[in-house]
């Protein structure tokens, strides 16, 4: 060997590397940008895969994989479709009896010229009579969103598909990028597992236990069918910012008017105070025991998750924020207080 080649080709091969990791990094921000509007739809897919891969391996164990991988996307698909699809179909049978008591109001509310009834009347036909403003834009800002809500769950459950039967094949080649070592390699990947369960539990735990806080507050409030309007609170809970005010505010309106005021106060303790206090304790508690995850991290990353990314950002933001602090833990571990190498700055 020719210690002088040796010497002269060194230098040339660490500039090689480093205009090589410019390329991919430069190609790296392009195709991020290029996929910005999908990122949702990409990141869905991760978190589905978390969720359905033992019960996809134990399927691939009894039958083909093609087919356990079918199989666990219709699963996923029906964990959605089937609950929107009963509360469709009970809202539709109820509407009747709900569009009933609201001409019983109105009549009532036409008859009384004083008090709470009356002031509330006024209320709602100033609000009837700017519907025409701010409906158009409300409905085209409400179709835009649910398009790209289809698109990015379309996408999610394409990638799921995809990604159950190829993870074990994709997530070696993608380790050997990172520039980490095996251990911290595979320590970012059981944590995002661990994580992702966490989250979605500790979300679903929570707007079940909150539906039945709100089912409670209507059948002390004296309402009809305070198991069912208890399941639809559980669901509106997963919906940003209105949340089960979809459910509660009506009903308050209602006993409003009717003067029944212990039922107002009932569903005001049940469905407006007790619902933020569960959902903060039980999505921290469930989050930090099964995916080790602090507290003010679940907190912290379903508001700015929810801000980005609508639902989905109740699962995406914490996990990402929680992956990020996980990140950290892996670098300190690997690299703190390493000393530079000849030539680095320090």
């Amino acid at each position: 060997m020719n210690p002088i080649a040796t010497v002269s080709t060194a230098p040339a091969t660490i500039a090689a590397r480093k205009s090589a990791r410019a390329l991919l990094a430069g190609a790296a921000v392009l195709v991020a940008i290029a996929l910005a509007p999908v990122a949702v739809g990409l990141a869905s897919a991760l978190v589905l895969y978390e969720l359905f891969a033992r019960p996809y391996a134990w399927l691939a164990r009894r039958m083909s994989a093609q087919f356990a991988a079918i199989l666990a996307v219709f699963a996923a698909l029906g964990a959605v479709v089937i609950p929107l699809a009963w509360l469709a179909v009970h809202v539709s049978k109820r509407l009747p009896a709900v569009l009933a008591s609201i001409n019983a109001l109105r009549n009532q509310a036409q008859t009384s010229s004083s008090g709470v009834t009356a002031q509330l009347q006024a209320q709602v036909a100033a609000a009837v009579s700017s519907v025409g403003d701010w409906l158009p834009g409300i409905l085209t800002s409400v179709a835009r969103n649910a398009a790209w809500a289809i698109v990015n769950w379309s996408i999610a459950l394409l990638g799921m598909y995809y990604l159950l039967g190829s993870a074990s094949r994709i997530w070696p080649r993608f380790a050997r990028v990172l520039p980490l070592s095996a251990d911290g390699a595979e320590t970012l990947r059981t944590r995002f597992r661990d994580i992702t369960q966490g989250m979605v539990a500790g979300t679903l735990l929570s707007a079940a236990i909150q539906g039945a806080a709100i089912g409670t507050g209507f059948w002390l409030a004296g309402l009809p069918d305070s198991l069912f309007w208890g399941a639809c609170a559980a669901i509106a809970t997963l919906i940003p910012v209105v949340g089960n005010a979809l459910v509660s505010v009506p009903a308050i309106v209602f006993l409003l008017i009717r003067e029944e005021y212990k039922g107002v106060i009932a569903i005001g303790i049940f469905a407006g105070l007790l619902p933020p206090i569960i959902d903060r304790v039980v999505r921290a508690t469930v989050s930090r025991h099964v995916g080790r995850v602090h507290p003010m991290i679940t907190l912290v990353g379903a508001l700015v998750g929810v801000g980005v990314a609508g639902v989905a950002g109740l699962i995406l933001g914490p996990v990402a924020l929680a992956m990020f602090v996980v990140l950290i833990d892996v670098y300190n571990k690997e690299y703190a207080g390493l000393q530079p190498l000849q030539g680095e700055v320090s």
